[in-house]
């Protein structure tokens, strides 16, 4: 058990009638002697459907010494076999929850694919939806995004990965934003900030890619998402970089992989090669100090 380093959750509210009315996973590191958060949703978080009743906020979990699990209240588990089931009711619900000691490669053996659709002058689409360029569509915490005259190059909807995902080496809830600053653009050497929000999104800057000094950023590419091998050489999420790019620094896993071919802007448009941006070394946290590289010719 002292080789696991990474804790696999997988909670349940289950209600009366035997129905599944929340249910939500995650992948968070392991050490003794610490401890660990799950994401704010349901059911790690209850207040949502307790209408703010704060003592059933569930998302703190402890790592004693002694190897054991801490959760639900001061109530602690023993591993068997590394796995843990504990189950609880609250206000008539049945509360379950599955708990493994994983181990996790650098980078996820499998990816996921992102297929890229531009739209169309005058076709009307949720901008709230998954996608690269064009509007971004922000939660109020946001609002006042990256540099002015920066790029918005990606918005990610987590609920459309989630049964992508096995791993949780993704949120599952919630949106995931990059921006780009691209002053010092067409050097390579660019700054990629990724942003992480539970909010729903409310505001579209119907103008931001306009001022940014690479023109040609306004269309809209709305992305869905496949199951893909970890080596798929195409625009992704997750898998292994499609060259030799992570084996020639200490660089953490892969995050996203960006294929310009894939697209008819002008961002990287004569590079023979990908753009890839690998998770921040914080592995709490890991979507600060994102690392973005440029690699081909």
């Amino acid at each position: 058990m002292e080789d696991k380093k990474f804790l696999k959750v997988i909670g349940k509210r289950v209600d009366e009638n035997g129905t599944v009315a929340a249910e939500a996973a995650a992948v968070l590191p392991y050490a003794r002697g610490g401890s660990g958060e799950l994401p704010n949703v349901p059911p790690f978080n209850t207040n949502v459907w307790l209408d703010g009743d704060t003592g059933y906020n569930m998302t703190s979990i402890e790592f004693p010494m002694n190897g054991k699990i801490g959760y639900f209240y001061n109530k602690y588990y023993d591993f068997v076999d590394g796995k843990i089931h504990a189950e609880c009711e609250i206000n008539g619900d049945t509360m379950i929850f599955d708990f493994e000691l994983i181990n996790l490669a650098k980078n996820a053996d499998y990816a996921i694919a992102m297929k890229v659709r531009k739209v169309q002058p005058g076709e009307k689409i949720d901008e709230s939806c998954s996608k690269f360029f064009g509007m971004p569509c922000l939660p109020e915490c946001i609002q006042d995004p990256y540099p002015d005259d920066g790029v918005f190059f990606a918005q990610i909807r987590c609920e459309d990965i989630k049964d992508l995902d096995d791993e949780c080496r993704l949120p599952h809830e919630g949106y995931l934003y990059f921006f780009l600053d691209a002053e010092m653009y067409p050097s390579d050497q660019l700054y990629m900030m990724v942003d992480y929000s539970l909010e729903e999104p409310k505001y579209v800057i119907e103008d931001y890619n306009e001022a940014c000094n690479i023109k040609g950023l306004t269309d809209t590419y709305m992305i869905t998402f496949e199951k893909a091998d970890a080596g798929y050489n195409g625009t992704k999420l997750l898998g292994y970089p499609s060259n030799d790019v992570d084996d020639s620094d200490d660089r953490t896993g892969l995050l996203l992989q960006y294929d310009p071919q894939e697209f008819d802007v002008p961002f990287l448009a004569t590079l023979d090669g990908y753009a890839f941006v690998f998770f921040g070394e914080d592995e709490k946290n890991k979507f600060n100090g994102v690392d973005y590289i440029v690699w081909g010719s």
